[in-house]
C-alpha cells in the first residue's frame, strides 16, 4: 500500500512533491495541513499568505507549527469555507500564537477574514469563539467575490441556487484559486451537485480538493467530468470515525493522482471497510501535511 514516499512528479504546470513537513524551502506552494479529520490550506507565494479553513480546536498548534515551518508571521487572507467545527475550530487558538492568549505580542497578525455570512449560523460555542476571536475583520461573501496580491488571485464562484433551510455545508463557499500558473478548485464541504457547479464556474483546473474529506457525497460523474485530469487533494484524518476518503471515491477518482493527508481503513482490523484494495499506485496516503509547490 503506497504511504508515506517521498516523489517528485512533473505534471504540467506543476510540480507536485510529497514531503514531511520540516522543509519548507520553496516559496510558491500550497500547504494541506495535517490538522486530523478537518481542512486547512495554506496558499503561499514568497511572502503573502492566504489560509483556507482552520481545521478543528485540536489543530491549532498544527497550523501554528506549518505557519512558523513556512516563516510566516502575518497572513493576508484568511477565508472559512463554512461554519463546521472541523473547519473554524482551530482559528481562535491559532490567532493567539504560542502563548494561547489574544492580545498579547505574539498574536498571529491578519488582515482580513472572509466567511459565508451569518446567515443560519450555527449557536455552538466553537462558533462563538469564532465570532470573538475576528471581530469586525469578518466580511461575508459570496458569488463574484475576488481578491489578488502577487500571483495569488481568489474568486468565490456559484455554486446554484440555495434552499432556505439548507443544512451547514450546502452553504459553504468554493473556491477557485489561481497561484502563479496553478488553478485549484476548494469546494469545502459541498455536495456533489453543487460542487459540478462550481467545477464549471471554475473552469480548467490543475488541483481539485476533494469535497468533504473523501465522503462519497462531494462526487459524482460530473464532477469527475468537470475537473478534468486535475490531481485530487483529500484531507482526512488517520482511522477517522467517519470513513474517510470513501472506497467509492477513490474509484471514482479513477486514474488521477490522489494525495491524501489521512485515512480510515488502514487498519484491516478497526470499525471501517479496508482502504487497500481501493488504493492503486496513483494513490498516496500520506500520514502528513500535503505540500504542492508550484513551478514560477
Amino acid at each position: 500500500m503506497p504511504r508515506l514516499p517521498s516523489l517528485l512528479l512533473l505534471l504540467g504546470l506543476l510540480t507536485l512533491l510529497v514531503r514531511p513537513t520540516s522543509a519548507a524551502d520553496l516559496a510558491r506552494e500550497f500547504t494541506w495541513i495535517d490538522v486530523g479529520q478537518g481542512s486547512a490550506l495554506l496558499v503561499r507565494d514568497a511572502d503573502i499568505a492566504v489560509m483556507i479553513d482552520a481545521g478543528p480546536p485540536a489543530s491549532a498548534e498544527a497550523i501554528i507549527a506549518a505557519l512558523d515551518r513556512a516563516g510566516v508571521t502575518r497572513v493576508d487572507l484568511w477565508i472559512l469555507t463554512h461554519h463546521d467545527a472541523d473547519h473554524i475550530g482551530g482559528l481562535a487558538r491559532a490567532l493567539a500564537g504560542h502563548d494561547g492568549r489574544l492580545g498579547t505580542d505574539d498574536d498571529l497578525e491578519v488582515d482580513a477574514f472572509w466567511d459565508r455570512g451569518l446567515e443560519a449560523a450555527p449557536s455552538t460555542g466553537v462558533f462563538a469563539s469564532y465570532r470573538a476571536a475576528v471581530g469586525d475583520r469578518r466580511a461575508g461573501v459570496g458569488p463574484g467575490a475576488m481578491w489578488s496580491k502577487g500571483q495569488v488571485e481568489i474568486a468565490v464562484v456559484d455554486t446554484g441556487p440555495l434552499a432556505p433551510d439548507a443544512p451547514e455545508n450546502h452553504r459553504g463557499l468554493a473556491l477557485c484559486v489561481t497561484l502563479g500558473r496553478a488553478t485549484l478548485l476548494a469546494p469545502g464541504d459541498l455536495p456533489a451537485q453543487r460542487v459540478a457547479a462550481a467545477a464549471l464556474a471554475c473552469g480548467p483546473v490543475d488541483l481539485f480538493w476533494v469535497a468533504h474529506h473523501g465522503g462519497r457525497d462531494g462526487i459524482s460523474a460530473e464532477v469527475v467530468t468537470a475537473i478534468g485530469a486535475a490531481t485530487a487533494v483529500i484531507s482526512a484524518g488517520m482511522d477517522n470515525p467517519y470513513c474517510h476518503p470513501d472506497p467509492a471515491v477513490l474509484a471514482r477518482l479513477g486514474g488521477r493522482r490522489v494525495l491524501i493527508t489521512g485515512a480510515a481503513g488502514i487498519d484491516p482490523e478497526g470499525a471501517c471497510p479496508p482502504l487497500a484494495p481501493a488504493l492503486g499506485p496513483e494513490h498516496v496516503v500520506v500520514g502528513d501535511s500535503v505540500v504542492v509547490p508550484v513551478d514560477p
